[in-house]
């Protein structure tokens, strides 16, 4: 079961770090390769897709400790919401170009657009490793997961930082813009919520495990 968890959490990490190429791509307004890299996180969602359909089987046939059985039913739907919020996220960006003024914002001063997507790529990696110590060291599984939730955190200031910049600098951007880009902040800020609630389910089964 933590190999098929494992498993369906190094699909979702190639989503997340499929987003940061596609921000990249984005900043250069490269769109062309935008929709190119898009269609790849589709295909990584798909994926997932597969592969969490086939842990909520096992789980529904395995045995486990009291309780425990809904715990990881929700830590694969979790981790499967990481690869929807991705898909959204990437969907947004290759719907239409977005205005240069509108990006500029996201790239001035500091933190950027960059460093918010490098903070969400990093939220799920520190997941996936917490998720790898479940077998292995409670101990660490705990650590990784509290440490996922502080990135998370910092995540969080970043989108909110992010917003009020592009708030500020509404009267000069075009309504559709505005809207496009903000949806995309908080689509992304949703692939890191998903990755923290994997994290406080990690800490459940911890719990669980060991009482």
């Amino acid at each position: 079961m933590l190999d098929l968890v494992a498993e369906h959490l190094a699909i979702v990490q190639k989503c997340a770090k499929e987003l940061k190429q596609i921000v990249s791509s984005m900043e250069h307004m490269n769109w062309v390769l935008v929709k190119t890299q898009a269609e790849t996180v589709s295909r990584y969602e798909k994926m997932a897709d597969d592969i969490h359909r086939e842990a909520v089987i096992q789980i529904a046939q395995g045995a486990f400790f009291a309780g425990m059985r809904e715990d990881f039913l929700d830590l694969v739907e979790q981790i499967d919401e990481i690869a929807d919020a991705s898909q959204d996220a990437a969907r947004v960006i290759s719907e239409a170009p977005v205005e240069r003024r509108a990006l500029d914002c996201l790239y001035e001063g500091d933190p950027t657009l960059h460093r918010f997507v490098e903070g969400i790529d990093t939220c799920v990696a520190t997941l996936a490793e917490s998720v790898k110590s479940l077998r292995t060291d409670a101990e660490t599984a705990v650590a990784k997961a509290l440490e996922a939730e502080s990135i998370e955190e910092s995540v969080d200031q970043i989108k909110a930082e992010l917003i009020s910049r592009l708030s500020a600098r509404r009267p000069q951007i075009d309504v559709f813009s505005y809207l496009q880009v903000r949806e995309l902040i908080l689509k992304l800020d949703d692939v890191a919520d998903a990755a923290e609630n994997c994290s406080d389910l990690v800490i459940t089964i911890v719990v669980k495990a060991v009482s």
